[in-house]
């Protein structure tokens, strides 16, 4: 069995520094190629994905699911950064995509997870 843990780091601009110097929120942000050190914003687990075995979900219903974060947030979940304000243009092109590919008219998501 396989489990894959969600964790989360917790943006604190007084303890976190970039070459020994400390920026401000805007820095850490923006600049998704900049690692968090976890000495200074340590993981906290929010969640955990578990496999059940020999469990199995089938080609056309993978094919059907995909996640919508970035445009079914509410305003104060919104994703920021450079990163996330391009995602959301991509996960929808490949969602277009994928539906084209299998021959399905694709609709704005309504939902965080939705199966169409």
């Amino acid at each position: 069995m396989s489990a894959f843990d969600f964790g989360v780091q917790f943006l604190d601009i007084v303890r976190m520094t970039y070459w020994g110097k400390r920026r401000d929120a805007n820095f850490w942000i923006e600049n998704a190629s900049v690692e968090w050190n976890e000495a200074e914003a340590p993981f906290h687990t929010v969640a955990r994905l578990t496999l059940l075995p020999n469990s199995q979900l089938s080609l056309e219903r993978s094919e059907a699911v995909y996640f919508d974060v970035t445009g079914n947030a509410t305003p104060d979940s919104t994703p920021v950064g450079s990163i996330n304000r391009a995602r959301w243009p991509a996960e929808v092109a490949s969602r277009k995509a994928r539906a084209h590919a299998a021959g399905a008219d694709v609709a704005k998501p309504s939902h965080s997870c939705r199966q169409t």
